[in-house]
Parts: C-alpha cells; sequence; structure tokens
C-alpha cells in the first residue's frame, strides 16, 4: 500500500467528525497537492470519505459506513 494513502488515511481515521479542504489534507499529511487529490478522489469513490459541496469548494469527510468502521480497527 503506497505510504502517502496511508498518511491521508491516518489522518481523516484519527479525526472521524473533523471536515477537511484538500488542501488542509494535504498539509496535516504532507502530500503533494495533485496526489492528495487523486487519493481522497479514489476515497470518495470506494466510501471511505464523503464529498459535501460548499459553493465552489468541496469539504471531505470520513463516511459513516461499516467499511470504515472495520478499516479503524486495523489503523
Amino acid at each position: 500500500i503506497d505510504p502517502k494513502l496511508i498518511r491521508i488515511l491516518k489522518l481523516v481515521l484519527h479525526t472521524p467528525d473533523d471536515m477537511y479542504h484538500l488542501s488542509k489534507i494535504s498539509q496535516l499529511s504532507k502530500v503533494p497537492l495533485g496526489t492528495t487529490f487523486r487519493i481522497v478522489n479514489k476515497l470518495v469513490k470506494i466510501g471511505i470519505l464523503e464529498s459535501i459541496p460548499v459553493g465552489k469548494i468541496k469539504i471531505y469527510r470520513l463516511a459513516k459506513t461499516e467499511q470504515v468502521k472495520e478499516l479503524q480497527k486495523w489503523i
């Protein structure tokens, strides 16, 4: 598994109630913005993150699903 993916997952899994803008995820996880964009889009597509449109931007947060609860046990 890609270490950059793990850094982003750890960030959102350890703060499940927080909401993030893409640049904040990039900054806190120390993953380049372009890579963060691709990883976050994959995580939204597979249901680990939720995307909330706010005007012209998107805010991301951890999805509240059984799949995510299982993942939290492992990381």
